[in-house]
Parts: structure tokens; sequence; C-alpha cells
């Protein structure tokens, strides 16, 4: 009896511990399976936002209230706006996540939280490797575990840029007539990068000289011409990105012009480490969107009044009279924010006259621009978009804006500055400008100084001047303060020879910060997407 109780407590005693050890590990087991499906939503948070972000660039402008409610999104210091994961089988799910938005190490001491009418200062940080980066963080929960990621995001979009461009040489364009005998690729063959397209398509490679400066963040798929010293960025900050080595160089180089001594004060991001930003094929998903009363078709002239506009618009295919053409004043700005002018044009551009004229060009898909504006505006055009005058926004006494209303051009070939010219062009040469002048009697006049406060992208073609080989050279600075886009070199705005203009303008191109964080309404995005997370860290648990 005494042996057989003595078995009975030593097995006894043997289950209670295997129960205590399988008591044990099931505990631990549940514990590591909550403490996963914590850190599974809280990567769910980050996806939910980077999301939401890449369907609209100026999500972050938004803050904490977005158009369509996102009940995860909380100011710095609160957790108490979650969302539940959605279930991937149809079955609710236990696991939810709480959105943070850190304001930038940079912020205001007084303001350290992400707001809407300082969004740049609050937000995005403005110092150090992180400038033009925001962060957020995400907060997984389940079974009473938490688990934490911040994510860090940078923009790398046309707007991230003063300079945009995939080739630097000018568009096909600009060369003029095919010689006779020579196949009609013999121009467009130019749309190669450096080292790849003919010799003959030189005449037009653009070089940075001594005495310019790009002065922000530049991106060019091609090689980059310079000649002497000139100055590339404002700072560390600004990054300075030549996709294309030619030979293994630093993807710049001097044509037979001297030396190549360029300044760097932005950060010189070697080739083989630029990102591919490629643009779209056309803007016709901005058809698709305008709403009706917005949807214009033919030449179409917007004076921009604050938040209204005068549209004046033209039918037919020849110079319309009064009963052809309707003058409509104080149309609002559309809700969704865009402006769309169909039509193409049966005449094929040139800048050399330009082609069609100003007056000759009724049937075609143009949208002429100029005047104030407060409300944030896209307009544009299956042809060409003309800026016809000055185009502002408040500002203070520095060009700053002080407001956060932007304005995109978006052409599906070029955007042109308004440049027209009395007398003719002597001769057949395409660089002869006969008996030009810069008066003229159309209005408005030719701008002096002219002032340009948006973000340009012309997505098939260029910005350009029209007439930026003819003209006394006595019109001043192309002032354009914002971001500048084409597929082909954005420097066709004048002619210098031997270091002096002696035609049309010299380049004046500024950085608008504001476009780091936010965008005009629906502008097009490069074939991936825009924004992106850089970085991605656990952190401790609020």
């Amino acid at each position: 009896m005494i042996v057989t109780i003595g078995v009975m407590l030593v097995t006894s005693l043997l289950l209670i511990a295997t129960f205590t050890a399988a008591n044990g590990e099931i505990h631990l087991t549940s514990t590591d399976t909550a403490q996963k499906r914590a850190y599974y939503a809280a990567q769910a948070g980050i996806d939910d936002y980077e999301y939401h972000l890449t369907q609209d660039g100026n999500y972050l402008s938004y803050c904490t209230e977005p158009p369509t409610v996102n009940p995860a999104l909380n100011q710095v210091g609160e957790t108490t706006h979650r969302a539940t994961v959605p279930s991937t089988n149809g079955e609710a799910t236990n696991e939810q996540y709480a959105i943070q938005l850190l304001p930038a190490e940079s912020a205001p001491a007084g303001d350290r939280k992400c707001d809407r009418t300082r969004l740049v200062e609050t937000m995005l940080e403005e110092q150090g490797v992180a400038t033009g980066t925001f962060r957020i963080e995400s907060t997984g929960y389940s079974g009473g575990e938490k688990r934490t990621l911040v994510a860090t995001f940078r923009n790398a979009n046309f707007v991230s840029y003063v300079w945009y461009t995939k080739f630097e040489t000018g568009d096909p364009t600009v060369h003029g007539p095919i010689p006779v005998g020579e196949p009609s690729t013999y121009w467009t063959d130019c749309g190669q990068f450096y080292g790849e397209r003919p010799g003959r398509c030189s005449v037009f490679n653009n070089y940075f000289g001594t005495g310019e400066s790009v002065n922000g963040p530049m991106h060019t798929e091609d090689h980059a011409g310079v000649c002497g010293k000139p100055i590339f960025g404002r700072n560390e900050n600004d990054r300075i990105e030549f996709r294309h080595s030619v030979g293994g160089d630093s993807g710049y180089s001097n044509e037979g012009c001297g030396t190549a001594e360029p300044t760097f004060k932005g950060d010189h991001i070697l080739p083989g480490e630029v990102p591919s930003i490629q643009p779209p094929p056309g803007d016709e998903e901005l058809a698709h969107i305008v709403e009706a009363a917005y949807d214009y078709t033919g030449k179409t002239e917007i004076v921009l009044e604050g938040s209204t506009m005068t549209v004046k618009t033209h039918v037919g295919n020849k110079i319309p009279g009064p009963e052809e053409e309707k003058t409509t004043t104080g149309v609002a700005f559309p809700p969704n924010g865009v402006i769309y002018v169909a039509g193409g044009c049966s005449e094929s551009y040139s800048p050399f006259g330009p082609k069609p004229t100003y007056s000759t060009d009724t049937a075609c898909g143009n949208v002429y621009v100029r005047g104030e504006y407060t409300s944030a505006l896209t307009i544009a055009s299956e042809n060409d978009i003309i800026i016809n005058g000055n185009i502002t926004t408040p500002r203070n006494g520095e060009g700053v804006p002080t407001t956060n209303a932007m304005l995109g051009l978006i052409a599906n070939n070029f955007v042109r500055v308004y440049h027209p010219l009395t007398g003719s062009r002597g001769g057949a040469e395409y660089l002869k400008c006969g008996s030009a002048s810069n008066d003229t009697t159309e209005e408005p006049k030719d701008l002096n100084e002219p002032i340009i406060y948006a973000a340009i992208l012309a997505v098939k073609h260029s910005f350009i001047v029209d007439n930026f080989d003819c003209g006394s050279p006595t019109l001043g600075h192309l002032n354009v303060y914002g971001a500048v886009a084409g597929l082909f070199t954005n420097g066709m705005t004048g002619v210098i020879s031997g270091g002096t203009l002696i035609h049309g303008y010299s380049y004046n191109a500024n950085y608008d910060n504001r476009l780091q964080v936010e965008e005009p309404p629906h502008f097009l995005n490069p074939i991936q997407a825009a924004w992106y997370v850089q970085r991605e860290t656990s952190a401790p648990n609020p």
C-alpha cells in the first residue's frame, strides 16, 4: 500500500508539472500570437496611410481631417482614434491600429503638431539628411498586446524638383523643317540620351553656364551639359540628380565649350544612385475627372481673379467673329479643382512665328492663362498652354506665397510663354528673324520681367518661349516660382552667344518649398507612385 501511494504521489507530481509547463507554453504561444498580430496591425496602418497618399498627393495637407473620414488618424500623442484591420475572409477581426502624425524635429516649439496653415514648418523636416521627409507612427493592438512602427515618407514627383527633364536637348520642333530628302525621323531621332542621339541634334543640346544657377532640387534622366561655373542647388538639402552617365562620368560634362567646373551647393547624387522618374504617356486621365461645366473645347482664354475667373471661348475653324465668341465673368473655380481644354491641332506647332499664330489657333485645344489666384487649381490642355501675362498669388515681400493655394499647368504638348514679334522672318533659315521687334498690337502686350507662380508640366514636349531666338534682349528675366517639368529641356527661353544673352529671356527659376508636401489638385504623377516609404523602424509602444 505504501508503495502504491508513493507511485501515485510521484505520478501526480509529474502530471502537475506537465500541466504547469503546458499551461505556460499555451500562455506564451497566445502572447506571441497576439504580439505578431499587433505587429501586422501596425503594418496595416502604414499601408493604409501610404495607399491614401498615393491616391491623393495632398493627403498630408488634410492632417487629421481628410475629405473621407479616416478613423485611425490622430495628432501626435493621441491614439484614441483607431481603425479595425479589414478581414481577408469575411470574418470580423479584433486587431486595430492608430496612426499618429509626427511633427518634424525642426517644427516650431509652439506648434508641434500637424497644422494645416503651417504644413511645411510643422511636418516637413527642414534640416539634416532627412530634409524633405515626414513621419507617421502606427500602433497595432491585439489581445492586450501593442506594437509600434514609424514610417518615413519621401516624395519623388515632378513637383519635387524645380527642374525636371527626360532629355536635356531641345524639342525636335525647334530644329525646323526636315531637310529635303531626309527621313521623317530626321529630327525625332533627337529624342535619345546624350551619347546616343545623332550629332546633328547637338546644336540644341542644353548647357548650364557661368552665371546661371538652379535654385532648388533638380532631376534629369539625361546627361547634363556644363560650360564654366554654374551653381546647382541652394544648400545641401537640394538633391541634384543627373541620371545618365557617359563613360563612367558623374552625369555631366562639357562638349568643346571650355571647362566644366560646376559648384554643387546641393547634394550631387551620382548616376548609379538616381531613381528613374518617367512621365506618363499623356494628360488624358484629367479629361475623365473634369466636371462637365469646366470641360472646354478649342481655344480658351482664362483670366484668374482670386477664386473666380473670366473665361472666353472660341468656336469654329476660322478667326472668330462676335457671334462665335463667348465671354463669361465670375466663373467659380471647379469644386474638384480641375479645368480641361480638349482638342488637338491640325497645324503642327513651331516656335518660330509662332505657328499657328495667336489668332489662327481657334480650333486648337489651346488655353491662354494669366491673372492672380487665391485658391488651388489645375488647368490642363490636350494641346498647348500659353502663358500670356503674369500669373501670381498672394506673397510676402520676399516673394514667398502666404497661402496654401497652388496652380498646376499641364499640357499634353507644350507649355509656352507668349512672345509675339512684328515684322517677318527673312529667308528660309529657321533662325533668321527679319525685322523683328518686341512691339506688338496684340493684347496683352509682350511680357517684361514676367512672373509665373505655378507647377508646370509639358508631358510630351517642353516648356518653351515662342520666338525664343528673336527680339531684343530687353525683356529681363523669366521668373518662375514653383516647378518646371518637360520631356525635353526647359532651356529654350533665349539665345546666348559668347556668354551674353542676345535674344529672349534669361532664366530665373526658384523652387516653391510647399511642393515638397503639397501639389495642385490632381497633378499628374510619374508612372511609378510619387510618395514612398523611405524607412520603416520599430519604436517603443506609446
